[in-house]
Protein backbone atom coordinates (compact mmCIF):
# COMPACT_ATOMS: atom_id res chain seq x y z
CA UNK A 1 0.00 0.00 0.00
CA UNK A 2 1.82 3.50 -0.77
CA UNK A 3 0.46 6.85 -0.23
CA UNK A 4 0.88 8.79 2.81
CA UNK A 5 0.95 7.82 6.45
CA UNK A 6 -0.78 9.45 9.07
CA UNK A 7 1.92 10.69 12.17
CA UNK A 8 1.37 8.28 14.83
CA UNK A 9 1.25 11.64 17.55
CA UNK A 10 -1.84 12.61 15.50
CA UNK A 11 -3.47 9.43 15.36
CA UNK A 12 -3.29 8.78 19.12
CA UNK A 13 -4.22 12.40 20.03
CA UNK A 14 -7.45 11.96 17.69
CA UNK A 15 -8.16 8.66 19.21
CA UNK A 16 -8.18 9.77 22.83
CA UNK A 17 -11.89 11.08 21.97
CA UNK A 18 -13.67 8.20 21.22
CA UNK A 19 -11.93 5.92 23.50
CA UNK A 20 -12.87 8.77 26.88
CA UNK A 21 -16.43 8.90 25.20
CA UNK A 22 -16.47 4.87 25.02
CA UNK A 23 -15.19 4.48 28.95
CA UNK A 24 -17.61 7.35 30.50
CA UNK A 25 -20.59 5.51 29.01
CA UNK A 26 -19.38 1.97 30.46
CA UNK A 27 -18.63 3.73 33.71
CA UNK A 28 -21.85 5.37 33.94
CA UNK A 29 -23.71 2.25 32.34
CA UNK A 30 -22.10 0.41 35.65
CA UNK A 31 -23.49 3.46 37.73
CA UNK A 32 -27.05 3.00 36.36
CA UNK A 33 -27.28 -0.69 36.42
CA UNK A 34 -26.91 -0.58 40.45
CA UNK A 35 -30.36 1.26 39.89
CA UNK A 36 -31.83 -0.59 37.59
CA UNK A 37 -33.40 -3.42 39.93
CA UNK A 38 -34.57 -6.57 38.01
CA UNK A 39 -33.30 -5.11 34.42
CA UNK A 40 -29.65 -4.16 35.86
CA UNK A 41 -27.98 -6.69 33.05
CA UNK A 42 -29.91 -6.00 30.10
CA UNK A 43 -29.08 -1.99 31.05
CA UNK A 44 -25.45 -2.59 31.80
CA UNK A 45 -25.27 -5.01 28.87
CA UNK A 46 -26.13 -2.03 26.29
CA UNK A 47 -24.22 0.33 27.63
CA UNK A 48 -21.37 -1.98 27.20
CA UNK A 49 -22.05 -2.89 23.86
CA UNK A 50 -22.41 1.51 23.13
CA UNK A 51 -19.16 1.40 24.69
CA UNK A 52 -17.36 -0.74 22.53
CA UNK A 53 -18.16 0.66 19.73
CA UNK A 54 -16.68 3.54 20.54
CA UNK A 55 -13.53 1.77 22.03
CA UNK A 56 -13.31 -0.24 19.06
CA UNK A 57 -13.13 3.48 16.87
CA UNK A 58 -10.84 4.62 19.29
CA UNK A 59 -8.21 1.86 17.95
CA UNK A 60 -9.17 1.51 14.64
CA UNK A 61 -8.21 5.41 14.38
CA UNK A 62 -5.04 4.14 15.72
CA UNK A 63 -4.46 1.62 13.36
CA UNK A 64 -4.71 4.52 10.35
CA UNK A 65 -1.13 5.46 11.02
CA UNK A 66 0.30 2.09 10.02
CA UNK A 67 -0.09 0.73 6.55
CA UNK A 68 -0.01 -2.70 5.68
CA UNK A 69 -1.56 -6.30 5.33
CA UNK A 70 -0.63 -7.15 8.99
CA UNK A 71 -2.88 -4.08 10.24
CA UNK A 72 -5.64 -4.93 7.77
CA UNK A 73 -5.61 -8.75 9.41
CA UNK A 74 -5.53 -7.01 12.84
CA UNK A 75 -8.80 -4.74 11.95
CA UNK A 76 -10.20 -7.74 10.88
CA UNK A 77 -9.72 -9.68 14.07
CA UNK A 78 -10.81 -6.78 16.05
CA UNK A 79 -14.16 -6.54 14.27
CA UNK A 80 -14.48 -10.17 14.74
CA UNK A 81 -13.85 -10.70 18.13
CA UNK A 82 -16.02 -7.22 19.39
CA UNK A 83 -19.14 -9.02 17.56
CA UNK A 84 -18.25 -12.17 19.48
CA UNK A 85 -18.47 -10.29 22.79
CA UNK A 86 -21.53 -8.07 21.75
CA UNK A 87 -23.33 -11.37 20.87
CA UNK A 88 -21.85 -12.78 24.29
CA UNK A 89 -22.75 -9.87 26.29
CA UNK A 90 -26.08 -9.96 25.22
CA UNK A 91 -26.73 -13.52 25.29
CA UNK A 92 -25.79 -12.97 28.87
CA UNK A 93 -28.52 -10.00 29.74
CA UNK A 94 -31.72 -12.34 28.68
CA UNK A 95 -29.81 -15.33 30.05
CA UNK A 96 -29.88 -13.44 33.55
CA UNK A 97 -33.42 -12.11 32.70
CA UNK A 98 -34.77 -15.07 32.38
Amino acid sequence: MSGPRLPPELTSAAAAVPFAIGATIIFLGACLALFSGRRAGFALANHITLGLEFLLAAGLIRLASARSLETLGLVGAIIVARRIIILGVRWGARAAEG
